[in-house]
């Protein structure tokens, strides 16, 4: 089976607010194969409330929303 590439990647929704925001994924790129269980872990250097969006791209395909809002799955 091709390895999946998984990549986190952050949508924030911030209004009247300057985005100095560092966000630090680890790790930030994962290879893993169909059926594999993996760990991704995501810290913000200042609060971001609930906008953190996690995404799946797979090779050669748009990136797919998996959860919003912090901790919210997306059906489908």
């Amino acid at each position: 089976m091709a390895p999946v590439q998984l990549l986190g990647l952050l949508l924030l929704c911030l209004r009247a607010m300057r985005c100095d925001i560092q966000m630090t994924q680890s790790p930030s790129l994962l290879s893993a194969s169909v059926g594999d269980r993996v760990t991704l872990s995501c810290k913000a250097s200042q609060n971001i409330y609930k906008y953190l969006n996690w995404y799946q791209q797979k090779l050669g395909e748009a990136p797919k929303l998996l959860i919003y809002y912090t901790n919210s799955l997306q059906t489908g």
